[in-house]
């Protein structure tokens, strides 16, 4: 794990002190460690705390093997190839897709849809169905009793935030349920634009809404910790768009999700993807914001570019980026982010590194409580019953 910032200096080094060589000594390291702590707990504590998750947040999570269980992009590729068969081929020849691009499943479906509005086809349509589907399976791989030990210590260390502070935001471009099973394995709260009557329908005024406790005594209502909202800005495996109305239906067989194409970009700005990326853009915009970006290549231009723009305009936006290939990456908004830190901008950090890397580094800002204990010595045990 390596470090760009203005206080490390105008090239990276590494974060663990036994990295030490010629170019930094462990003193060095140490010392640029402490002060990387400092800005993260100075980010934890922003007057209003944004989080933006992709695909590199549930790359961690494994099975009993010690098999990672989220698709990759060139995992949901060679699953399309696997059920096309010898089609695949003449499908790729049918929608002149790029042979060079080999492995970049968005870019072949993004040919497919314009393949379709110019000439459709029915091997074509049917392909583009298949592919979708296999997607949805290959990103149900969240079951409510597995253990995702990196999302609830992430949770514990930044959605436990003072009562008087507002809550954490955390937006993310992920189908799974990784964020909403280690919510349930921690007992936080999550606020997602659903109602809490069945079936549960979307509707963005959910978000307006918090939760307080009344004491039995009729006195002044206190706000509950551990709350947190969640926008899922590329739709969820367990949305179903039925009657015009998105309902939280886990076995759907069509979910309402952003598949992974280029004209996601028209996808994204219809309901309900318009009020949830309405959203991001206006915390983006708070006074005083932090935001940590984790896992995200930052090739969704509608994610990016909103965040780029804040960080041209907002000068009280504070901005950690967490990716491991961040120090070899070429992509324009990271280029531009290592240029605002070599020109001696102190509101930007890249970490080039794993989710699982990054929250051991978290400050742990507010003591666990001893229900909190309760709950993890409870998880502990079912987990060894089984």
């Amino acid at each position: 794990m390596k470090l760009l910032s203005t206080k490390a200096g105008p090239s990276w080094v590494p974060v663990n002190p036994a990295n030490a060589s010629e170019s930094h000594s462990a003193e060095q390291i140490g010392i640029f460690r402490e002060a990387l702590v400092g800005d993260l707990t100075s980010l934890l504590l922003s007057e209003h705390l944004l989080v933006l998750t992709g695909l590199g947040t549930s790359l961690c999570v494994k099975d009993n093997e010690g098999n990672r269980l989220a698709p990759t992009m060139w995992d949901l590729w060679r699953a399309a190839e696997e059920q096309t068969g010898d089609e695949y081929e003449r499908i790729q020849d049918q929608v002149h897709f790029p042979t060079k691009h080999e492995g970049n499943i968005e870019l072949l479906l993004s040919h497919c849809q314009l393949s379709q509005l110019l000439q459709p086809k029915a091997n074509v349509d049917e392909f583009i169905r298949q592919t979708e589907a296999t997607i949805v399976d290959r990103c149900r791989f969240v079951g409510h009793t597995m253990r995702l030990p990196v999302h609830e210590a992430f949770l514990r260390k930044c959605a436990r935030r003072s009562t008087r502070q507002s809550r954490l935001k955390l937006f993310t471009t992920n189908y799974d349920l990784c964020f909403e099973t280690a919510a349930s394995h921690t007992r936080f709260v999550v606020v997602d634009g659903f109602s809490h009557t069945q079936p549960q329908v979307f509707d963005g005024a959910f978000f307006s809404y918090d939760i307080v406790r009344r004491g039995h005594d009729g006195s002044v209502p206190d706000y509950i910790p551990n709350v947190f909202h969640l926008y899922k800005l590329h739709g969820s495996v367990d949305w179903e768009l039925r009657n015009g109305e998105v309902l939280k239906e886990l076995a759907s067989s069509r979910p309402l999700l952003v598949y992974p194409q280029y004209g996601k970009y028209e996808s994204s700005y219809s309901q309900p993807f318009i009020e949830l990326m309405s959203r991001y853009q206006f915390e983006l915009r708070q006074a005083n914001v932090g935001v940590v970006v984790i896992g995200m290549g930052f090739n969704d231009y509608h994610i990016s570019q909103p965040l780029m723009a804040a960080m041209r305009s907002n000068v009280s936006c504070k901005l950690v980026v967490v990716d491991p290939s961040l120090e070899s990456s070429s992509n324009p908004c990271v280029t531009e982010l290592k240029s605002l830190i070599r020109g001696g901008d102190s509101r930007v950090t890249l970490i080039s590194g794993t989710f699982e890397d990054f929250v051991p580094l978290l400050p742990d800002l507010i003591a666990p409580t001893e229900a909190e204990r309760h709950v993890e010595r409870v998880q502990v045990h079912r987990v060894f019953s089984q």
